[in-house]
Order: structure tokens, then C-alpha cells, then sequence
């Protein structure tokens, strides 16, 4: 008998608008996520873990540690473990594998690869899984209750870093259609590179004489010896253009080798 995949969700479509929504599928940004698979790894003792999101198609591989590096980042989702953790906002624990009707005739698990799975769903604060951080080994393994209370601790984390990634982009998006928006009025007929230009002028950066020559043409800036100084349109354009952006906190690529794990999980008990 061959392995058969998770039935579908009643609100996937809802579900996959909430995947979709984060940006992140099929990007190569792993520096944001391998944390939390080597911390999953740290709290269980796991020889793999892995985490990342599940569209109408695929399981995208966010990062990963254990496996690998051919394993690839993505893998079909009728061939995964992780479709049946979708359906419920609880760890989908399987302490052996090769005793679970969903799981025994799975390839991986035919051939004693994997024994354990524990698949954590992310969920986002309207309910929607978005995805799993997940935990394998080739040995029956059971949880304590300290090593469970982490890992939803860690998913819980992980969701929210999704959330506010999300928030920043549409936060991104919506300033930039403001930018835009403010500039054209002040000035007619101007192309994005000139906005372009008129932004690193705000910013200090540093700029070509064709640029300088288009900020004074514009009556953005004047001379002043070798430098350009602001005039008094481009100060109260720069100044119309002060809109709270928000701040999304630095997300550091964290390693066993510069990061206190004690640290970490004592925050993820704090959750």
C-alpha cells in the first residue's frame, strides 16, 4: 500500500491567501530561519529539523539542519509529513513512525531513515497554519513535557517573526506609495529615477554631478562651494515626507558560535 496524503482543509483557500500574504516562499533567506532549527534540535536532541511553509503544491524548505545539503528545499507536498500537521493548531507527535497508518508505508519510513516526527504547526494570529518546525530522528523517541512547552515556545516565535516581516513589507509598500504620492504633487512629470534620486539627496548619500545638476534644476538644492545645501522647497519637501516608516528589530543570523543558548531558551520559557 503506498503512502496517502492529508485530506484538504476546509479553509484552505483562506489558508493559502495567509501563505502567500508572508513573501517568503521559495526565497533563499535561510540566515532568517536556521536558528530555530538548530535550537530545535538543542532542546530535543533530534538528529534533524527543519521548518518552512506549505502552498497548494509544495513544502518550501525555510532552513534546515541535519540534512543534507542535496536534499533540496523543496519537496511536493502529497510526499510530505508535515501536510498532516495543517489540520490542527497541536504537535503532530509520532513517537514510531513504522507504527502509524499515516505514516508506515512512507518511503523514508519503509527504509527506517526516519522513526520519529514531531511537526509544530506556525499559526497565525487569525488562526491560519501557515506551516511547521519540525523534528526527526531514526530512533523512537518520546517528548517530556519541558521539551514540548520549548518547542511551541520556539514556534510561537518563529510565527511571530513571520508576522512581522509581513507587517513590514506592507508597512514597506504603502510609505513608498505615500513617497510617490507627495512627490508628484510637489513636482510634475518626475520618472521613479528621479524620485530615486531625490530620496539618496535626503539621505546623505552620495551623488553623481548629473544628479546634483538635477536637484538644483528642481530647486531642491543650490551650491554652496563644492557641496549642495538644501533649499528651502527641498527642506519642507524632505520635511512632508517624514511618515512614521516603523521599525522592524534587526533579525541576526545566530550560530551556536556567537550565541548564548542558555540565553535563548531561558526567553523561550518567558514566552
Amino acid at each position: 500500500m503506498n503512502f496517502m496524503p492529508a485530506k484538504i482543509l476546509e479553509n484552505e483557500a483562506q489558508r493559502l491567501r495567509a501563505v502567500d500574504r508572508t513573501g517568503v516562499m521559495y526565497l533563499d533567506q535561510d540566515n532568517l530561519y536556521e536558528i530555530y532549527c538548530f535550537l530545535a534540535k538543542e532542546i530535543t536532541g533530534c538528529a534533524i529539523s527543519w521548518t518552512g511553509l506549505i502552498d497548494d503544491k509544495n513544502q518550501f524548505c525555510l532552513a534546515r539542519d541535519g540534512l543534507p545539503e542535496n536534499a533540496g528545499k523543496i519537496f511536493p507536498r502529497q510526499q510530505t509529513f508535515c501536510q498532516y500537521a495543517l489540520s490542527s493548531p497541536n504537535p503532530l507527535i509520532v513517537e514510531n513512525m513504522q507504527k502509524d497508518k499515516r505514516f508506515k508505508n512512507h518511503p523514508f519510513v519503509v527504509d527506517g531513515s526516519i522513526k520519529f516526527y514531531a511537526g509544530f504547526p506556525i499559526v497565525t494570529g487569525d488562526g491560519y497554519t501557515l506551516g511547521t518546525l519540525c523534528i526527526g530522528d531514526s530512533k523512537v523517541k518520546k517528548l517530556s513535557s519541558s521539551q514540548l512547552k520549548l518547542m511551541i515556545g520556539l514556534t510561537a516565535k518563529l510565527a511571530y517573526q513571520l508576522q512581522i516581516q509581513e507587517n513590514y513589507k506592507n508597512k514597506s509598500a504603502e510609505n513608498l506609495m505615500i513617497i510617490l504620492e507627495k512627490i508628484s504633487k510637489k513636482i510634475e512629470k518626475i520618472s521613479s529615477i528621479e524620485v530615486k534620486i531625490i530620496l539618496k539627496f535626503f539621505l546623505g548619500r552620495t551623488l553623481s554631478q548629473s544628479e546634483k545638476t538635477f536637484l538644483i534644476k528642481k530647486a531642491l538644492a543650490e551650491k554652496s562651494g563644492s557641496d549642495l545645501k538644501i533649499t528651502k522647497f527641498g527642506n519642507e519637501l524632505r520635511n512632508d515626507l517624514s511618515i512614521n516608516t516603523g521599525i522592524l528589530k534587526t533579525i541576526k543570523n545566530m550560530t551556536s558560535k556567537d550565541y548564548n543558548l542558555s540565553k535563548m531558551l531561558q526567553k523561550l520559557e518567558d514566552l
